[in-house]
């Protein structure tokens, strides 16, 4: 128990020292703070969470002008795209694409359709193909896919995503292509500020009949829905978070560090906690620290293809 004596003493103590001894308190189990860390007790966790969720309200109203959690930021250029794209290709041992003005025209049309008639999908509620685009600024194809994605903040997640979904990544690999389009626009889409990336993959009639290829045209659109796999998703994610997400897994990554060193000091407990569930208090605070920063990461990174 601390004294009177003891608390003057240490008001008088030198800032750094001060410092030093509420820090120890905090983030270190030791007798004076009976093993329990204060970052790791109730009140502890509740400021922890507190602060996560003030930094992600503040990164939503800086980067979006509204008081949500949920704030994002794109920063996607059509080159890193086109970048990020031929690399994969190039793992594969396949030609690289060129960027194709006219498909990137077709589109910007298709992501401006997307935003006026409010919807997200391959196909419009009115029924219009996405091949209409390619009609409309006269691109002559023998085979042509599209992939979309959405709120993803850079091209790297991007790519990443469709490269992790099967339909997407056979778009992306598709031998056949020579063409690439690309368009990133923001707009609102059902309420919200949104980032919609559309991509044309395409090969024109011209480069198939030197190819001996068939003439008709084959169509491909990978389908919204393509049942990504669950680490694959994660992945991209992780690679997408925002500045604010980061560093809230940080501090969760510090509280999980703390909880482990205090599980390690159970056995100094006292005799009434040792024989009730609160003896591994700290494991139990490593899993939900756990837990919160999965959830973290799939309420805050990645996006939607």
């Amino acid at each position: 128990m601390t004294t009177k004596k003891q608390t003057n003493l240490r008001k008088k103590a030198p800032l750094h020292a001060r410092a030093r001894h509420h820090t120890k308190h905090v983030l270190v189990p030791h007798k004076g703070n009976d093993y329990r860390p204060h970052l790791i007790r109730p009140a502890g966790l509740a400021a922890v969470l507190a602060f996560a969720l003030i930094l992600q309200v503040v990164y939503g109203f800086v980067t979006t002008g509204h008081l949500e959690v949920l704030g994002r930021v794109s920063n996607i250029t059509t080159q890193s795209l086109v970048n990020d794209t031929n690399n994969e290709r190039t793992k594969e041992g396949l030609s690289t694409l060129a960027l194709n003005d006219t498909l990137s025209q077709a589109a910007f049309l298709k992501a401006q359709d997307m935003f006026e008639n409010d919807y997200w999908a391959h196909n419009s509620p009115s029924g219009v193909t996405p091949w209409k685009w390619l009609g409309d600024v006269g691109y002559n194809y023998s085979i042509a896919g599209e992939n979309l994605a959405k709120n993803y903040p850079t091209a790297n997640a991007t790519v990443v995503a469709w490269m992790n979904s099967e339909t997407h990544r056979a778009n992306i690999l598709n031998e056949r292509y020579t063409d690439v389009g690309f368009a990133v626009v923001d707009g609102e889409l059902e309420g919200r500020d949104t980032t919609l990336v559309v991509a044309y993959y395409g090969a024109p009639v011209v480069a198939a009949a030197v190819q001996g290829e068939e003439s008709t045209p084959v169509e491909i659109a990978a389908p919204v829905s393509t049942g990504t796999n669950p680490a694959g998703y994660f992945a991209s994610a992780l690679q997408s978070l925002n500045p604010m997400s980061i560093l809230a897994l940080g501090l969760l990554a510090i509280v999980g560090i703390v909880a482990v060193a205090a599980h390690h000091y159970r056995d100094k407990l006292p005799k009434t906690w040792k024989k009730s569930w609160r003896l591994h208090h700290g494991m139990y605070t490593l899993v939900g620290v756990i837990g919160l920063g999965v959830l973290v990461v799939l309420a805050t990174g990645g996006g939607s293809i």
